[in-house]
């Protein structure tokens, strides 16, 4: 969780279009910055691309499924799954997906072995949003 909110606490910097400065982030936004070489003081376009080219290459899988539907008739994708880590522990993003396969009601999951898919009891929703915002559900 840590990591999908540093991602959006530096992407939502580079998003804003006037105002604020890097001494607005955090220190783990900073350190996050400074251990993957990205300058803060690039273009803000530079500083997103970069954020969201990391967000998108994390997960191991991106996966839909469907509702019930009948025979022969288009089916869209329902609920998603990023699925980040497997093993112990592993760690995935659930949520639903609306008539546009736009995601919506995100949460975080974590497992270890032997151990049933627990909900992640302090999940950043607008962060979660944020990251699975990032792929694309549609066929």
């Amino acid at each position: 969780m840590q990591t999908i909110e540093t991602l959006w606490e530096l992407a939502t910097y580079a998003d804003r279009p006037y105002g604020g400065d890097t001494e607005d982030l955090s220190p783990a936004a900073h350190k996050f910055a400074a251990d993957e070489d990205w300058d803060l003081t690039a273009t803000r376009d530079a500083i997103g691309e970069a954020v969201r080219e990391y967000a998108r290459e994390l997960p191991l899988s991106v996966l839909i499924r469907s509702d019930w539907h009948e025979v022969g008739a288009d089916s869209t994708g329902s609920e998603f799954e990023i699925l980040l880590s497997t093993g112990g522990p592993a760690v995935r993003v659930l949520g639903d997906l609306d008539s546009y396969s736009e995601p919506y009601r995100p949460g975080l999951q974590f497992s270890d072995w032997g151990v049933d898919w627990t909900d992640h009891p302090e999940s950043n929703v607008d962060a979660l949003l944020w990251f699975a915002g990032l792929f694309y559900y549609a066929d």
